[in-house]
């Protein structure tokens, strides 16, 4: 049961610059931990809404601002000239700093009095791509991609990703249409701590309660399986 609203963690990276990343913990006992990266629209009302999500699940949970050099804690609307200002920014984004930040905001997650050390990355949409490369790069315990973008610009990576790690696909995403699905599906290593799944009528984003593409099958039928792979990863079940 959660013991508290979120709190602001200043996260120090590589460069000496220092990233928000709202904390919020499950109970005053450790538990694993859910490091949230979020999408191209950055800290948004959805992103936010993940702490209380994994709290609910008994997991302590946090959200690094991975914007912070461009446009610190910006928050961008689905539609319009928001829009438009999102993709500016994600393209000013450098993602391997990002990498580094995330590395960072690992470390900040499992030194918190709430967390007992193992985090388990969470992306959606750029953060999604992220995760990918978390999978990669870093030392998390696991790592969980939903309707990642930009993932055919990564198919060496995605062929060196060491699990646990899985992937969420929504068949209707334009971001990542069929083709591209399949070049990541044969581009990952074949081992039973890797899993894909797909979501024949689900979209971009299709966990976005209020929004248009929002599919509440779709939603609990990825929420079990995202569950039950963390629950099975982290010391609350058993190794992959």
């Amino acid at each position: 049961m959660p013991t508290s609203v979120a709190r602001d963690v200043r996260v120090k990276t590589g460069d000496g610059t220092e990233m928000t990343a709202p904390y919020s913990p499950a109970s005053s006992v450790p538990t694993p931990g859910i490091l949230v990266l979020h999408e191209i629209f950055g800290m948004t009302e959805f992103i936010l809404s993940r702490l209380p999500l994994f709290n609910a699940y008994g997991y302590a949970a946090m959200v690094p601002a991975l914007y912070h050099r461009i446009d610190p804690g910006a928050s961008y609307d689905y539609a319009g000239e928001e829009w438009e200002r999102a993709f500016a920014t994600r393209n000013s984004l450098n993602d391997d700093l990002a990498m580094e930040d995330i590395g960072a905001a690992i470390d900040a997650l499992a030194a918190q009095p709430e967390c007992n050390g193992e985090v388990v990355v969470v992306g959606y949409c750029l953060g999604g791509l992220l995760a990918v490369l978390s999978a990669t790069r870093l030392n998390a315990a696991a790592n969980i991609c939903f309707h990642g973008v930009r993932l055919e610009k990564h198919l060496e990576e995605a062929e060196t990703v060491l699990g646990p790690f899985q992937i969420h696909f929504p068949s209707l995403d334009k971001y990542a249409p069929p083709e591209t699905v399949a070049r990541v599906k044969a581009a990952l290593p074949t081992r039973e701590n890797i899993e894909c799944l797909d979501y024949p009528d689900a979209d971009h984003g299709f966990s976005r309660v209020g929004q248009p593409v929002f599919s509440a099958t779709a939603t609990a039928q990825a929420h079990a399986a995202m569950f039950s792979f963390i629950d099975r990863v982290t010391r609350q079940g058993e190794d992959l």
